[in-house]
């Protein structure tokens, strides 16, 4: 394709070598690049492009986008050097031209919890109304009901992230439902992205070795409601949490309608109350009554606590505004199954309920615990959980402080990589309550210690890590590693059961 007029519009630059007037694919992984793909060269945090320019120009490189210039052989390449903090601005635009074509519609999720739970709920309510979708996240990348790949970020670099958008275009399908976390907001990594509906679930106390504080951590957030605009011509949506603190903060930043939704206060456009738990046929379920602009309906779905029905009515909404009715979205949430390491309760036959969540902030633990009350009424509590390497480790102590209300608690790890695991355990550790407790750094060995001390009637609850695959340990080393299933194999033989 020509991508000389979007050449033409980078005012700040300056251009060696001969343009191309047309060119393939473009990637920032110079490992993809091929004859006449443009090449992006960023300077991340450990790795910088710019050192693998001169291997790209000799793998067939059209176009360089750079933020510096070293004598090259550009004799077949041209190489574009912008300001080094516009470069994924840049790259967004150029990615964006090379993936033209039909429209997706598109959902972004920011939240500091409830972003997996909710585009997946989006994703899982249009195939169930027959609709082509996709979602991108922590469970990676997933098209209709094909195995999700997996990106190894949340929301990944700018250029995967239209690149895969246009794989969407191309192969139809319609619908895209993705996370947006603070990260991606903060490093440009939606620059660019058509989004027709933003949802913000809640903001509570993490990620602050990389924001700072919690003002900027919520100006982050926020951005994802810059990038729907001003042109109201164009049907775009807010979708608020009415009951998170940072609300109106939000609704402040949304120049597009808004549509809100809550478990508490009864005046929001979508409202749930009388949320009831129960168990049928061997399985947790919840039932409310719900509110909305087109009526009130008894709703029942297979998730429980009261902060799986608020991503619930988020998810509803983000359906609803394609012209579905209330009563429809109402119809199929009892068919809609668990969700992937989300609240997910395991081990159908055993003697003990095995429960995996991706609990890994203060409020996450909080929530889980809090859905997990009635099931765990009158009976023995374990949590395991865990403290990451590169990650917040000032939110430990209240983590520590939260789950003391666990009978016995495991502290491990969470893919420690090269940081200590004593102070990565300390972290916790130094906020708990009780001394019913014990440290056990290598992931899979406190799994099988968790379940080695499990007695039939016992609640285990496996959080931090979900339904993630892999641990991360020194050197960048990656091993397999799965909660659930090590622990089902685990009590399996432990209660001799086939």
């Amino acid at each position: 394709m020509n991508i000389l007029e979007v050449i033409n519009n980078i005012k700040i630059k300056t251009i060696y070598g001969k343009l191309p007037e047309s060119v393939n694919n473009i990637s920032q992984d110079s490992r993809k690049i091929g004859e006449g793909d443009v090449f992006v060269a960023i300077k991340g945090y450990t790795v910088d492009g710019h050192n693998y320019i001169e291997k790209v120009i000799k793998q067939g490189a059209a176009l360089v986008i750079a933020s510096r210039y070293e004598d090259y052989n550009i004799e077949n390449c041209a190489v574009i050097v912008v300001k080094e903090h516009e470069i994924e601005k840049i790259a967004s635009m150029i990615a964006k031209a090379i993936n033209h074509g039909l429209a997706v519609h598109t959902v972004a999720v920011t939240g500091t919890n409830g972003k997996t739970s909710i585009s997946t709920l989006v994703h899982n309510m249009l195939r169930n109304l027959d609709e082509s979708s996709a979602f991108i996240g922590t469970n990676g990348f997933g098209k209709n009901d094909n195995e999700p790949v997996y990106f190894g970020n949340t929301t990944p670099d700018v250029v995967t992230l239209h690149n895969k958008i246009g794989e969407l275009r191309r192969e139809n399908i319609k619908n895209l439902a993705f996370e947006a976390s603070s990260h991606a907001m903060a490093l440009g990594r939606i620059y660019n992205v058509d989004i027709d509906v933003a949802i913000f679930t809640n903001l509570t106390h993490e990620h602050l070795d990389f924001h700072g504080d919690m003002q900027t951590y919520a100006y982050d957030k926020s951005l994802l409601f810059s990038t729907l605009g001003n042109n109201f011509s164009e049907a775009k949506y807010g979708v608020l949490n009415k009951d998170d603190d940072y609300y109106s903060i939000m609704s402040k930043c949304l120049y597009h309608q808004e549509i809100n939704y809550s478990v508490k206060d009864e005046t929001a456009d979508f409202y749930a109350y009388n949320i009831k738990q129960f168990k049928e046929n061997g399985i947790y379920k919840t039932q409310f009554t719900l509110n909305s602009p087109e009526g009130t309906f008894e709703c029942t779905t297979n998730y429980i606590g009261d902060f799986m029905v608020s991503n619930v009515l988020a998810a509803m909404i983000a359906v609803w505004v394609k012209g579905y009715s209330v009563e429809n979205l109402v119809s199929i949430l009892p068919s809609l199954g668990a969700l992937y390491g989300r609240m997910e309760i395991l081990g159908d036959g055993l003697p003990i309920d095995i429960i995996s969540d991706f609990a890994h902030t203060p409020d996450g633990y909080k929530k889980l615990l809090e859905a997990t009350r009635e099931i765990r009424k009158g009976k023995r509590t374990l949590l395991l959980t865990g403290m990451g390497g590169g990650r917040d480790i000032s939110k430990g102590p209240l983590i520590g402080e939260i789950i003391s209300e666990a009978d016995y608690v495991i502290i491990t790890t969470d893919s420690p990589r090269d940081e200590d695991v004593e102070v990565l355990m300390g972290a916790i550790e130094k906020g708990m309550t009780h001394k019913n407790y014990e440290k056990v750094w290598f992931r899979t060995d406190a799994v099988k210690r968790v379940i080695e001390l499990a007695e039939p009637g016992d609640v285990v609850i496996l959080a931090s890590k979900g339904r993630e695959d892999y641990e991360i340990l020194k050197g960048g080393k990656k091993v397999w590693h799965s909660d659930p299933i090590i622990a089902i194999d685990e009590a399996k033989k432990k209660f001799g059961i086939e």
